[in-house]
């Protein structure tokens, strides 16, 4: 299965819609819409004056004309204007009935305490109409959308404090391994530390994505059945116990416990034993056990699926030849910098590595029929820092 079948298979059969939750504007920003806004009024909400001036009906400005009342935001006093008059006018405020034009002060030239129609101005100058930017009863903001700081402010000012919004994912992290230790124990020579818990947690949260650390779970179908059936969490992210070997459990805990499968392995190096699972409201991720392997394909199969959304790709002028082999996707590492992609140790790398991820933020994916890459190219290219 290749890398993209696998993340459409994902998008397409784990959408847990319905798990919607109300949320103040304090808490909304960030948050995905899981209902539909309309908008509830007008705005602006009457014709009102975009600067401070003095407000005018055009076709009478062919002589002076008096300054009838001064006109203040907030007032709600109808004004209408009588031939020969004009009022002075704060922006924001109410526009007379029959006026369509405002002459900002600095425009503005008075003889004899009247508006002179020397002053340059043109025909509905700072005049903001009812509705002009949003009515009421239309869509304002549709099921989906991410509410950023804008979206926000508009939901404020349409006087929505509350909204549906998709409730946050319960993301939980176990490791596996017997040969495994957390940082903070001491390993022996035959032992190893747990890198992919920490590296993965923070991987999710440079992407917005809060997660829980779960621990290890040991190399038995008994432990691991009873970790995976007694986590309480949404979206659950598992490192080793992937692949064929002997003290692979996790395959066979999570179809023991009525979980389908959507897919067992991607044709992709690094990351082929990646597996995911479903039941009911609930994904398993099966990562490998090697840290740059989990690392990878928790960016390239956990994060789209968290985003709702495929990642963005990015256009790069390829710097050096690379060759690779056909037959299956290659990840490339490298980095990405000025329209360049500079491939990171001319792709020279184990999955157990982590070096290489620190020297580089971005990845290209081949397709399976590519044996070779030339200098110069332009490739599309996956950005993880």
């Amino acid at each position: 299965m290749t890398l993209e079948l696998a993340q459409n298979l994902i998008l397409e059969k784990a959408k847990f819609d319905g798990c919607g939750e109300f949320a103040s504007l304090e808490r909304a920003t960030g948050k995905i819409l899981a209902q539909g806004v309309v908008a509830v009024k007008n705005l602006p909400s009457f014709d009102n004056a975009a600067m401070d001036g003095y407000a005018l009906n055009f076709d009478d400005f062919n002589e002076p004309l008096s300054v009838a009342a001064t006109v203040l935001a907030g007032d709600e006093a109808e004004i209408t204007l009588k031939k020969g008059e004009c009022v002075k006018i704060m922006t924001g405020a109410k526009m007379p009935t029959n006026a369509d034009t405002v002459v900002p002060f600095e425009d503005a030239i008075l003889q004899d305490s009247k508006l002179s129609p020397q002053s340059k101005v043109k025909k509905f100058n700072a005049l903001r109409y009812k509705g002009e930017e949003v009515k009421a009863g239309e869509i304002l903001l549709k099921k989906g959308e991410i509410l950023m700081p804008a979206r926000v402010m508009m939901l404020a000012a349409q006087g929505i404090y509350c909204v549906c919004v998709e409730r946050e994912l319960k993301i939980g992290i176990f490791s596996s391994g017997d040969e495994v230790v957390e940082p903070w124990q001491n390993a022996s020579e035959e032992q190893i530390y747990n890198a992919n818990g920490a590296g993965i947690a923070s991987l999710l949260q440079s992407f917005g994505f809060a997660s829980s650390y779960a621990g290890i779970i040991k190399d038995d179908l008994e432990s691991t059945t009873h970790a995976l059936e007694t986590a309480k969490f949404d979206v659950i992210i598992t490192s080793g116990g992937a692949s064929k070997g002997e003290a692979d459990f996790m395959k066979t805990a999570l179809l023991n416990l009525g979980f389908s499968e959507l897919f067992d392995g991607v044709n992709i190096r690094p990351g082929r034993p990646s597996k995911a699972f479903i039941k009911d409201k609930k994904i398993v991720f099966i990562l490998p056990g090697n840290p740059m392997a989990a690392f990878l394909m928790c960016f390239l199969l956990v994060v789209p699926f968290l985003k709702g959304t495929q990642l963005e790709k990015f256009d790069a002028a390829l710097n050096q030849d690379v060759k690779i082999k056909s037959g299956r996707q290659n990840i490339v590492l490298g980095s990405f910098l000025g329209g360049k992609f500079s491939v990171t140790d001319n792709n020279k790398f184990g999955s157990g590595m982590i070096t290489p991820l620190i020297k580089s933020n971005a990845v290209l994916v081949t397709s399976e029929s590519l044996g070779e890459l030339k200098a110069g190219e332009i490739v599309k290219i996956l950005k993880f820092s």
